[in-house]
């Protein structure tokens, strides 16, 4: 029944192209519609909405209202837009064909993910185009053992000292930094970062963030973005933090100001 009313309102939505008169909305209003869509799945899906820093009546009305609504209207409103947009006449290369494109790829991948949380499953590769859009090639890991006996070869210890994976780790460990050393050595690699970029590429001056250290997260690291160039940061500590540490890309990288979405 779900695929029926897509498909009725997709075709409703295509035939306004034929009505003299009758133009889809301006991309303004279908940027909003797809927001208002990206929060009504994560009102669905927890942890699908990193970050959100649009209209905070659109995060309470997803709140208020779409947290009601069914997997198989949200696919249905996902479809439709998606046939709007389809009908956005822009030049080639513009600023407006680039927003259409993106869009349009955002919700081809909500689309995905709301089979999915309607319980559709999907082979690994078929996931993997349909969410990010690249199609990952498997190849047979009996190739990589080539690798591994040059890992074997640089990693400290013998065999017969253990797996690969553990001397690796114990390794590994040998690089962790203590707590209480922790925020020292980020406010050395941002300083570092920051001159190593100024040459390049000129900083706003009120480019700025606040760091904490936090436990009992999901994440490494996470960048709140508060507007004008300025973040707070957290770091988890929950495991031990080794050099190698993804955190590093997260004090480190450009601030954005949109909105980022797991699908």
């Amino acid at each position: 029944m779900t695929r029926i009313l897509a498909a009725a309102a997709a075709l409703a939505l295509a035939s306004c192209s034929t009505v003299p008169g009758i133009q889809p909305p301006s991309l303004d209003v279908l940027a909003r519609d797809y927001l208002a869509l990206q929060l009504a799945i994560g009102e669905k899906d927890p942890g699908y909405v990193d970050a959100y820093y649009g209209p905070e009546e659109l995060a309470q009305q997803a709140a208020a209202r779409d947290g009601q609504t069914s997997l198989g209207e949200l696919q249905a409103r996902a479809v439709a837009l998606d046939a709007t947009l389809s009908l956005i006449e822009t030049e080639p290369g513009t600023q407006e064909a680039e927003r259409v494109r993106y869009l349009r790829a955002m919700l081809g991948s909500a689309k995905v993910r709301l089979r999915m949380l309607r319980g559709e499953k999907i082979s690994f590769q078929d996931e993997a185009e349909g969410l990010f859009g690249v199609r990952p090639e498997l190849i047979d890991l009996s190739t990589l053992d080539p690798v591994l006996a040059r890992i074997e070869d640089l990693v400290p210890g013998e065999p017969s000292d253990g797996p690969l994976n553990e001397r690796l780790n114990a390794y590994q460990d040998r690089f962790i930094v203590p707590d209480d050393r922790l925020r020292a050595v980020i406010d050395a690699a941002v300083d570092e970062c920051r001159r190593r970029t100024l040459p390049h590429i000129p900083l706003p001056e009120s480019e700025s963030f606040d760091l904490s250290l936090v436990t009992d997260k999901p994440w490494g690291g996470f960048n709140y973005y508060q507007g004008d160039y300025h973040s707070v940061i957290e770091v988890n500590t929950d495991l031990p933090t080794r050099l190698d540490r993804q955190w590093i890309s997260v004090v480190t990288r450009p601030i954005p100001g949109t909105m980022c979405t797991r699908p």
